[in-house]
């Protein structure tokens, strides 16, 4: 499992936690840590800073969980498998 795998199972986790919690699914968000001149690629979804540390230059960003699981999933990063349950 590669790193846009394990990105977008937390992305679906936390949606599901606010789905099935009574939250707005579009609340749901996941924080990331990226390492000192990390540069976002293009098309990556807009993130809101949460904390930086000045002595090692990491940034901690809070995404939407959504939005970053559409751009995994729209630039063939990761590719989802969907289970049909029958209803009784």
């Amino acid at each position: 499992m590669n790193n846009a795998d394990q990105l977008a199972l937390r992305c679906v986790e936390n949606i599901n936690f606010h789905a099935t919690n009574g939250l707005p699914a579009e609340d749901a968000g996941i924080m990331i840590t990226t390492p000192k001149g990390w540069t976002a690629p293009p098309k990556f979804p807009r993130r809101q800073l949460t904390t930086a540390n000045p002595n090692t230059g990491d940034r901690v960003y809070r995404i939407s969980a959504a939005r970053l699981f559409a751009y995994l999933i729209g630039n063939n990063l990761t590719t989802i498998k969907i289970e049909m349950k029958t209803l009784k």
